[in-house]
């Protein structure tokens, strides 16, 4: 069997590429999704509609038959396409070659009359996921939507984040005779409907530089307590944050970790608990002032608020009321990987922390931080030291 997968971009005929057209009149048989079905009946006699996994199950099933059969898919085979899907599971035995088509990024962005160089593209079709991380840290963002995030989520996101100044297009229908495209706020946008699949890029001039070291003059102060800037950057270091993962702060303070986390965090969320409502305040505030807004921070005592979160990849503990080894074993039983750090400064913090992370089999690192600031005196600057910090780096099983 010898099997290509097409390309229609857009959807309409006229954006069909003549590689694909070419691959549709010498197939014996067409395989597509519904929606494309119509439009390939005008030139194809022998079109059947059919779901990818089912359309997988028929190759392997035919894989010695000769025959040609062309898989049509939506937008181009290379940006989130079944094509992938479908050669990675059909067997050896069958020959597959894609044919690449236009995909909607392309054609959206002309329509738009904007470049995408350096656009972020994302898949929202079918996941549970959020738009917010992405339009923190780009000022511009292509999203394909659908199935559980629509274009209407994808506004609510927006605006439940705060994030009320970006501009944003929504395209539907592209290229048919229903096509619609729209633009504004979240706020603008708010009311209106949209069809079920649908494009969106979201503009945001004031997007924030992830690969910025937060200083301690970046945060708003109050009377919640702050983790310093060199003890926050090396206890960054020690969780070593990737951009997917999802990231707990356990007793959030002011903020400054939470919002510096979520910068290495940029393609996920940062789940914070704060017990004192005045505090909760602040890191909302300093949220804004940081342009981190891939946070949800909630009043509660951890380990009571951590249910409502999705299970974490990285925690960090920076005070946790008594309850540290209820909060360690909550987080464990959703993920038995994750990694902790846990800081600590008096002799009692130290001595219950090695012991819950002993207590339950744990690895660990630790270092003490002993840190001096420069003070002016007169003429002369004088080293004026802080008190010692601990780190104590904790997982089932540490990365050497």
């Amino acid at each position: 069997m010898q099997v290509i997968v097409a390309g229609a971009g857009p959807g309409a005929l006229a954006f069909y590429t003549e590689h694909t057209l070419a691959a549709i009149r010498s197939a014996d048989l067409v395989l597509t999704a519904q929606r494309l079905a119509a439009p390939l009946s005008a030139i194809a006699g022998n079109v059947k509609v059919m779901g990818v996994m089912d359309t997988i199950a028929y190759l392997n099933e035919h894989a010695e038959k000769e025959e040609k059969v062309c898989v049509v898919a939506s937008g181009d085979t290379g940006f989130y396409s079944i094509a992938r899907t479908i050669a990675d599971r059909v067997d050896p035995n069958i020959s597959v070659s894609f044919a690449c088509g236009i995909g909607s990024l392309s054609y959206f962005a002309a329509k738009l009359k904007i470049g995408y160089e350096q656009m972020k593209l994302v898949s929202l079709h079918g996941r549970e996921s959020s738009i917010v991380p992405h339009v923190c840290y780009n000022e511009s963002v292509f999203a394909l939507t659908g199935g559980t995030i629509k274009a209407a989520d994808v506004i609510q996101q927006l605006l439940k984040a705060g994030l009320t100044a970006v501009r944003v297009h929504v395209g539907e229908h592209l290229s048919s005779t229903q096509e619609r495209i729209v633009s504004g706020t979240p706020v603008e946008l708010e009311n209106m409907q949209f069809d079920d699949l649908a494009v969106v890029v979201v503009e945001n001039k004031d997007y924030a530089n992830r690969y910025k070291t937060l200083k301690d003059s970046d945060f708003i102060r109050g009377k919640s307590p702050m983790t310093k800037e060199v003890v926050r950057n090396l206890s960054l270091a020690a969780l070593e944050i990737e951009p997917q993962d999802i990231v707990y702060d356990i007793g959030a303070g002011t903020g400054s970790v939470t919002c510096a986390m979520a910068y290495r965090a940029s393609e996920s969320m940062v789940y914070a608990v704060e017990k004192n409502p005045e505090a909760v305040d602040l890191v909302k505030e300093n949220m804004a002032a940081t342009g981190a807004r891939n946070i949800e921070i909630h009043c509660a005592l951890a380990p009571d608020a951590l249910a409502e979160f999705p299970p974490a990849d990285k925690v960090f503990i920076g005070g946790s009321t008594g309850n540290l080894r209820e909060i360690m074993e909550a987080v464990l039983q959703r993920n038995q990987k994750a990694v902790f750090v846990v800081t600590a400064v008096t002799l009692e913090t130290i001595t219950q922390a090695v012991g819950v992370f002993a207590a339950l089999s744990m690895e660990t690192e630790t270092i003490c931080a002993n840190i001096s600031a420069a003070q002016k005196l007169g003429n002369y600057h004088l080293m004026k030291a802080e008190n010692p910090v601990y780190i104590i780096k904790g997982a089932k099983q540490l990365e050497h």
